[in-house]
């Protein structure tokens, strides 16, 4: 019988380690003990490693979404993190339409500030979530807008968030190769 070449034998082999993963691991103490250096191994990463790496991390969007979901970072990191975000997510309801929130109000703007701190915990911490109804009642908007502006700062954080897996993996591995 013959196997296709399309087809990968084993899906595990294939598949790379998330950066984030190893920025977690890194950045978290444990019981693990360096290896030993030998004349065929490569130099270990160390702690400097991972901070060079995050420094040379362009946007800082990226880099903060990555840390706080690395790290799992606690509600004063989610609201700078909320804060950094804002302008995309803005820019985002505004090309919306209909528009869920007019931005032109100081409570609309103060509601789109409860939705994306909202959105980034439930990325840092998606084993806490809440339901809509819940979260909509508690930022005083209809649910079917509150749905509508979490998906777009959703969206938002998680391509900031892909983004920044992209950049720590181009940052980490570009001259250990």
């Amino acid at each position: 019988m013959k196997r296709s070449a399309k087809k990968p034998l084993d899906v595990w082999t294939n598949e790379v380690r998330d950066p984030l993963e190893l920025l977690a691991r890194l950045l978290v103490g444990g019981s693990y003990r360096v290896p030993v250096e030998g004349r065929s191994t490569l130099a270990p990463l160390g702690s400097s490693d991972i901070a060079g790496a995050v420094a040379y991390m362009q946007d800082p969007l990226e880099k903060h979404t990555a840390l706080a979901v690395a790290t799992r970072v606690g509600p004063e990191s989610i609201a700078r993190l909320t804060l950094l975000s804002y302008r995309q997510v803005a820019r985002a309801i505004r090309d919306l339409r209909p528009r869920p929130l007019d931005l032109s109000k100081p409570a609309d703007r103060w509601r789109l500030r409860l939705v994306i701190y909202d959105a980034a915990y439930e990325l840092v911490w998606p084993e806490r979530r809440q339901t809509w109804a819940a979260l909509a009642k508690s930022a005083k908007m209809r649910k079917g807008n509150y749905i509508d502006v979490h998906k777009c700062a959703t969206s938002v954080l998680q391509a900031a968030l892909n983004g920044g897996r992209l950049g720590f993996r181009r940052a980490m591995w570009a001259g250990r190769q």
